[in-house]
């Protein structure tokens, strides 16, 4: 019998989705608290799963600084729209910023008594603004990466439908047909058979991409593209979930958090996005653009 709660709580997040991705233009503020959210959610619960591994970390330090690097990371991105500052400037900005992130964090914890402590601990924080914000900032890069900001998010949208599509493609096939284990010691229900099938899930969905929407957006991929992608996403988004199992399994915990009742926290739903979307931005950036 399928849980009911389950049921309501996976359609509101479809219909936040939705509605964030397709009918609300990429630049609006909204789409920036939420983002913002989301990041700083998913820092918040893997610092919670460092700790309850015993590995020090600063979760409030860690948590505000993730926030201030995804505000830091939409500023960039509008102002790489406006010619005048279209330059170096920018770039130089956005990394000031990150340097003064890894600076603060070593000099904050490091005037700990015990320097061995502030240390680990500092390393701990600065792992986890590496794994999360860090990795999370390119999907905020695509979710601006069109040129007209008026207009929704579609890049983000593909990405998001791609590495979910193959995911879910990847569970259905490996639950029913995976023999061969993929990684046993780090995740013991990953198989070969369900990468075969989110590869093969990912590229049913770009072609209906292709056909039925791609006419409807302003988002369009070469053909010959859709299938080097269709190869790629599932890959990375495998690597991805692989990456937080072995930190679930490091620290003996099965979900990042029970936010969202029956699915996981918010980290076990963008695990697999934190390596798609830098995989896709950097794609995109030197092959499609």
């Amino acid at each position: 019998m399928l849980d009911k709660k389950r049921i309501i709580i996976g359609t509101f997040l479809a219909i936040v989705i939705t509605l964030l991705f397709l009918l609300i233009p990429a630049s609006n503020i909204f789409c920036l608290i939420i983002l913002s959210s989301i990041c700083a959610i998913g820092v918040w619960e893997f610092y919670s799963l460092l700790i309850a591994g015993e590995i020090p970390s600063s979760k409030k330090l860690g948590t505000f600084i993730s926030i201030i690097f995804s505000i830091a990371t939409w500023y960039y991105m509008h102002s790489c729209k406006n010619l005048i500052y279209k330059s170096y400037l920018s770039d130089v900005i956005l990394w000031s910023i990150m340097a003064s992130i890894i600076i603060i964090t070593f000099y904050r914890l490091l005037a700990y008594d015990d320097m061995r402590e502030g240390l680990f601990k500092a390393l701990g924080t600065l792992l986890g603004f590496i794994y999360i914000p860090f990795l999370f900032s390119f999907f905020i890069r695509i979710f601006l990466i069109n040129d007209d900001l008026s207009v929704p998010a579609y890049a983000a949208f593909y990405i998001v439908l791609c590495t979910k599509i193959s995911d879910t493609g990847g569970y259905f096939i490996g639950s029913k047909f995976g023999k061969n284990k993929l990684a046993k010691i780090i995740s013991p229900k990953k198989s070969w058979e369900g990468l075969y099938g989110g590869i093969l899930f990912c590229l049913v969905v770009n072609i209906f991409w292709k056909i039925f929407i791609e006419k409807y957006v302003f988002f369009s991929i070469p053909v010959i593209h859709i299938l080097f992608l269709s190869f790629l996403i599932p890959l990375f988004g495998t690597a991805g979930d692989l990456v937080e199992s072995l930190f679930k399994r490091a620290v003996k915990i099965k979900d990042s958090s029970t936010i969202t009742y029956g699915i996981g926290g918010i980290l076990d739903m963008i695990d697999s996005l934190l390596f798609t979307a830098p995989m896709f931005y950097i794609y995109y950036e030197f092959l499609l653009k």
